[in-house]
């Protein structure tokens, strides 16, 4: 039951980017499988919008608005705040402080 609630409230969130970009308003949204925070600027005079994105530790860059990885995250992503957006790059996600050990029988190549 609880897996179905979601699945609706999944829908309703991605329902609502997807009705602000159409009806051109500036979208902030977030990836929770990539860890990518966008922003959605829409276009002056039919002309089309932008996307632009940021990850932990790096600043925003333009994204192609046929990217994948748009269409996904406004597809399941959830809306997030400007100010969210803003600091996203400060905020440090799960995916990033994986600790990697190297094993102990480790013989370096060429050594």
């Amino acid at each position: 039951m609880i897996e179905s609630i979601k699945r609706i409230l999944d829908r309703i969130n991605s329902g609502k980017i997807r009705n602000r970009i159409a009806s051109g308003k500036i979208v902030y949204f977030e990836s929770f499988s990539k860890e990518m925070a966008f922003k959605y600027l829409p276009g002056q005079f039919n002309e089309l919008g932008k996307y632009y994105a940021k990850f932990y530790t790096q600043d925003e860059f333009e994204i192609d608005s046929d990217s994948t990885i748009v269409l996904t995250a406004a597809r399941e992503g959830k809306q997030i705040s400007k100010e969210r957006y803003d600091n996203f790059h400060l905020i440090q996600g799960s995916a990033w402080d994986r600790k990697i050990k190297t094993p102990a029988s480790y013989e370096p190549i060429g050594v």
